[in-house]
């Protein structure tokens, strides 16, 4: 299973309410970052991050300006606003 796979398949676990531990600040920050990129990594990003490289991979990467129906982009903005109400780095 590619590197992709493996992470939209712990995404869809995660969102699934499989995950129902309490997080601190830094635990949802990640998560909520992981989230993020997951959504990217989906439409072909290109990721300049390294984590976020090592983690998706670049191989099947096609774009630097991909585009995001109205449910993405409004769970993009769910969380960055969340980053932003835990002040995440």
């Amino acid at each position: 299973m590619n590197k992709l796979a493996v992470a939209l398949f712990t995404g869809m676990m995660t969102f699934a309410g499989v995950s129902v531990q309490a997080a601190t600040p830094e635990q949802e920050c990640k998560k909520l970052q992981d989230d993020y990129n997951l959504i990217y990594a989906s439409k072909g990003f290109c990721f300049k991050d390294p984590e976020a490289k090592a983690k998706y991979g670049n191989d099947n990467c096609f774009t630097t300006k991909p585009k995001f129906s109205d449910k993405e982009q409004q769970r993009l903005d769910q969380i960055k606003d969340r980053q932003k109400e835990l002040n995440c780095k």
